[in-house]
């Protein structure tokens, strides 16, 4: 069962991150696309015979002033629905009303499906000097809590727009479940809600990390405009 978070929706402020768009002029396009790489190829029995797959991934471009996602804080509403269900209408909704109300965000992106095992998902991306930073997420289902993620990608370099960015993919633990088992979100006999909620950080430092510390996929950004 979903329950209530605690945590605020978004960080108004990233003190380590520094606005550069008095040195930066136009707009870019990017095209980010992140590989699932939980096939039974590459896990063998450590996961289910079928794979897993990413739930419909979604994200947003937006200002220095809003953080999505941050590793080692709170997951807030919208990350957890998705971390425990896969629905992302929550995040969607507010990363929408925050574009409408022109509080950071300009552009919102969401997948029509799941990202199977060996496949691919592409979103795009319009930035600007003021809106330079990237998030995209989604789920590893079924698992109890578990996503993948890129935050707050920056794609300003000495004031200019990156042409290519790339990187891989790490499982991480929204830390709003207990369970170590790979679950369907609908199952709510497995639901073990984490009283009290525990910080977003890599799957790897649980000792009971079901992947091993493995690489589960590989994004790419590329810039197309």
């Amino acid at each position: 069962m979903m329950r209530q978070v605690t945590a605020f929706f978004l960080v108004l402020t990233l003190v380590h991150v520094v606005p550069v768009e008095g040195r930066c002029s136009g707009r870019a396009v990017y095209r980010v696309s992140f590989h699932n790489l939980l096939t039974p190829e590459n896990f063998g029995k450590l996961i289910p015979q079928r794979g897993l797959v990413f739930s419909p991934l979604v994200g947003a471009s937006h200002s220095h002033r809003i953080s999505f996602l941050t590793v080692r804080g709170f997951a807030s509403r919208q990350v957890e629905q998705i971390a425990e269900t896969g629905d992302n209408s929550r995040f969607v909704t507010m990363a929408r009303n925050l574009r409408s109300q022109r509080h950071g965000v300009l552009h919102v992106a969401a997948a029509n499906g799941p990202t199977l095992p060996g496949k691919y998902t592409t979103l795009f991306y319009p930035v600007d000097c003021a809106h330079p930073f990237i998030t995209m997420l989604g789920m590893i289902a079924p698992s109890p809590d578990w996503i993948v993620q890129i935050n707050n990608r920056n794609m300003l370099r000495d004031g200019k727009f990156v042409a290519r960015d790339f990187g891989t993919l790490i499982a991480y633990d929204a830390g709003t479940d207990d369970g170590r088992e790979f679950t369907i979100p609908a199952d709510a006999s497995v639901d073990k809600p984490s009283e009290p909620q525990k910080n977003i950080a890599p799957l790897v430092e649980d000792e009971t990390d079901r992947f091993q510390g493995r690489i589960v996929g590989r994004f790419l950004i590329q810039r197309i405009r």
